[in-house]
């Protein structure tokens, strides 16, 4: 954090949740250090949410926040998803512009000037894309791009940018408007595009991990991505529509089909009445089946809405300044 800065520099909060991360903890810290150190004409807070991890992640937090004020330490009471764990940090960030990231260093520190660059020219969310990521797999390559093409059809959003990530800078009135939204299934990501504020995007190119395995995994990633499509678009629906419209046309002419062909076709082209009623009952009870499950997973959603849970809970915070409903919405009032 620039020690010269003056009083009135604008304070960017730098949110990263994290789970298991005890050993990236550190150097991302330093990182981190080296690049805001070297930028004039600004504060920085570091604002990590500990997602009820299982490891010493809390303990090297604790040091952290004890040697280093502008280091806040938010811990969840257990694991909530990283969807809720960037939702707690951005709910906490004082920032005049919130920079969200990973713990692990594929979100590299030093792209951190060019997102408030593109901020202080006038936009209001700046992304950073991935062009490419180091050692990523091919299943994992494939399933990322089928995800954003599946995801940009069915929400019928085209803010959607292929690349996108988590590794954003938003600012504050977006920060207003996002924690507004108060559904718990939730995608940070998606939240920000659908607000539809003005934005910028930068390049970069991912590094692998800098210490260990990803708790993400591909069924992690796959819930996610159901989420964000039940979440956010009724295209399932209609298409269960559409299905089952054309499947009833289509049996209401096999049938037909079936009752003339004893008359005008050869023999051989006959099919028995038991044989087909088989065929398009199987058909039939597959499409229901089909129909009923996304039904489930909307009604599911409304469930979980209606019984109003907060989206987390709170075991501790270090260095965090509560600030008054009072303090806050000047805050928000405020130019930038």
């Amino acid at each position: 954090m620039t020690s010269e800065a003056s009083a009135d520099a604008r304070l960017v909060s730098i949110v990263v949740p994290l789970f298991d991360e005890e050993k990236n903890v550190e150097p991302l810290f330093r990182e981190l250090e080296v690049v805001t150190r070297s930028m004039a004409g600004a504060t920085f807070e570091y604002l990590f949410v500990d997602d009820g991890s299982s490891d010493d992640s809390l303990l090297v937090l604790a040091k952290l926040a004890a040697q280093h004020p502008h280091v806040k330490v938010v811990s969840l009471s257990r694991n909530f998803g990283k969807e809720v764990a960037l939702t707690a940090g951005v709910t906490y960030a004082l920032g005049d512009a919130v920079i969200t990231m990973d713990a692990d260093l594929q979100h590299p520190p030093e792209l951190i000037p060019a997102l408030i660059a593109k901020w202080r020219e006038g936009a209001d969310v700046v992304i950073a894309t991935r062009r490419a990521t180091s050692q990523k797999t091919i299943v994992r390559r494939v399933s990322s791009r089928l995800f954003a093409i599946i995801e940009r059809v069915l929400s019928g959003n085209e803010r959607i940018e292929d690349g996108g990530t988590d590794f954003r800078l938003i600012d504050r009135k977006v920060r207003s408007a996002f924690l507004i939204v108060r559904e718990r299934r939730r995608a940070y990501r998606q939240i920000v595009d659908w607000l539809g504020f003005a934005r910028a995007t930068v390049v970069f190119d991912a590094s692998k991990r800098h210490e260990g395995k990803s708790t993400y995994s591909l069924p992690k990633l796959w819930n996610l991505a159901i989420d964000m499509i039940i979440s956010r678009s009724s295209v399932p629906l209609r298409l269960l529509l559409y299905v089952g419209f054309l499947i009833s046309v289509g049996t209401t002419l096999s049938l037909a089909w079936m009752f003339l062909a004893i008359r005008y076709v050869d023999p051989r082209w006959y099919y028995t009445p038991l044989a087909q009623a088989t065929v398009f009952n199987t058909l039939l009870i597959g499409v229901l089946l089909t129909a009923i499950g996304v039904l489930g997973l909307y009604v599911a959603r409304i469930h979980e809405e209606v019984l109003g849970r907060p989206l987390f809970a709170v075991r501790a915070s270090l260095n965090i300044h509560e600030l008054s409903p009072t303090e806050s919405s000047a805050k928000d009032r405020s130019p930038r």
